[in-house]
């Protein structure tokens, strides 16, 4: 199907773009109460991970039953919840520079990891946020290419695109509809963390992945845990001998990356076998089978968490409502701002149980046009930006996580597709680029030389 050309042809650019900065204004500049909300945040997942960790030992160390059994699944829940928070709430804003500001202007009031370029960097990853990605690959993929390029061929996250071997290959589609719930429970270390990692690989200058990338795969095709089996064998076939070697380096790179959330995620299960090694253990269930229990919370903990940022974040750009682009634009043009609301979806929104619930994405829209702001800004800026689209014509799309994830899943299968567009706006001479433009310029203090 042939793209539409332009479909915003009668907006009134100038207006448009004076009432978007209006309501920014509006809004005004972080403060005191923003560096309290987000300390609140910080205690909550504390309270969760450390009562959910403690809920573990004792559902793994009592006799099993139907208690002992709710117990694990409990503290599975509390750590899975607690493990999403410090990724979409804490990580995800500080990491956009949320709070710089704040920093600058009244230091004294939040603490100093809490700034871009410190934040969980370093031998802060395992005090600040530790998950199966880097922070600074994290930066790179979504920080940089995801929200300049959004709904873009360049976008790595464009699911339309990440799913097209899905919607070719010769199966039912209720098999494909049932191969999506493995992605729900695995997205993270199956996806994700192999992703963001290549992206950091093409952001730092000198990287031998991306001087050695094999010239067979494009950049912007999706690396999996099955790329690491699939590519190494097609290569062997074709007689691609360097391929071959490739695949495994590219492994071992990623996997130093991830060990220490492995260690992480099996941590619990040592804690009854280093007791009893002590001759400190004294309960009635054996050691080994606590541990057995132990590793068993930890995965599912980790399954469950899987499943919350799958459902509040993969949906968040794909729909048959939404739309796709076929050229670039410049940040923070109308086009640019109309962009974010075609191509984003909202969920409902308004107080800190469903707005956590939800890890702060349910503001999507407004956080694409403007990526660094805090949670409280959002929240104040939501119904301002609601408004100013219906005002001027502009989508903004808000609906329940749960539909929203049916419709991704629907484009993930081939069922259905997103609205191709070569731009919202008719072009101007400073708002539209051609789409091989030069990506957006790193800061490398986050990837690194």
């Amino acid at each position: 199907m042939a793209p539409a050309t332009y479909v915003l042809k009668e907006l009134d650019e100038d207006a448009f773009l004076a009432d978007v900065k209006a309501a920014k204004a509006a809004v005004g500049e972080a403060t005191e109460a923003d560096a309290r909300h987000l300390q609140g945040l910080v205690r909550a997942t504390q309270v969760l991970v450390y009562g959910g960790h403690v809920l573990l030992f004792l559902g793994t160390a009592q006799v099993w039953s139907f208690t002992a059994a709710m117990t694990c699944i409990l503290a599975a829940t509390m750590i899975g919840i607690a493990r999403c928070m410090k990724w979409t709430i804490i990580g995800h804003h500080v990491s956009h520079g949320g709070y710089d500001k704040l920093q600058r202007s009244n230091p004294e009031c939040l603490d100093p990891q809490y700034k871009r370029g410190v934040f969980a960097v370093g031998y802060r990853r395992v005090l600040d946020w530790m998950d199966w990605m880097l922070l600074e690959a994290w930066d790179a993929e979504h920080n940089k290419m995801h929200h300049y390029f959004l709904s873009e061929d360049k976008d790595p996250d464009l699911v339309e695109q990440n799913f097209a071997l899905l919607h070719d290959l010769p199966i039912p589609q209720a098999l494909k509809y049932a191969s999506m719930f493995l992605w729900v429970v695995t997205w993270k270390f199956s996806y994700y963390s192999p992703n963001t990692f290549k992206e950091l690989q093409f952001a730092r200058k000198g990287s031998w992945l991306s001087q050695n990338w094999p010239a067979g795969t494009k950049r912007t095709d999706p690396v999996t845990i099955f790329q690491f089996i699939e590519n190494p064998v097609k290569a062997l076939l074709r007689g691609a001998v360097t391929e071959v070697i490739f695949w495994p380096v590219f492994f071992l790179m990623w996997l130093w990356v991830i060990t220490p959330m492995i260690v992480m995620v099996c941590l619990p299960a040592c804690t009854p076998l280093l007791l009893s090694a002590a001759g400190a253990w004294p309960f009635a269930t054996a050691p080994a089978t606590a541990a057995w229990r132990a590793i068993g919370t930890a995965v599912l903990a980790e399954l469950l968490t899987n499943a919350h940022s799958f459902v509040i974040i993969a949906c968040n750009h794909a729909g048959a409502d939404l739309y796709r682009y076929e050229t670039s634009c410049k940040a923070y043009s109308a086009e640019w701002f109309c962009r974010c609301a075609h191509s984003s979806a909202n969920f409902e929104c308004g107080n800190d149980f469903i707005d956590s619930m939800y890890g702060w994405l349910n503001y999507q829209i407004e956080h694409h046009m403007f990526p660094d702001m805090t949670p409280l800004q959002y929240r104040k800026l939501q119904p301002l930006m609601k408004s100013v689209c219906k005002k001027h014509g502009v989508l903004y799309v808000q609906q329940n996580a749960l539909p929203r994830t049916w419709a991704m899943f629907r484009v993930a299968v081939g069922d259905g597709k997103m609205i191709r567009c070569t731009a919202l706006i008719p072009p101007r001479a400073d708002a539209i680029k051609k789409a091989d433009a030069s990506p957006v310029k790193v800061d490398e203090t986050l990837i690194g030389a």
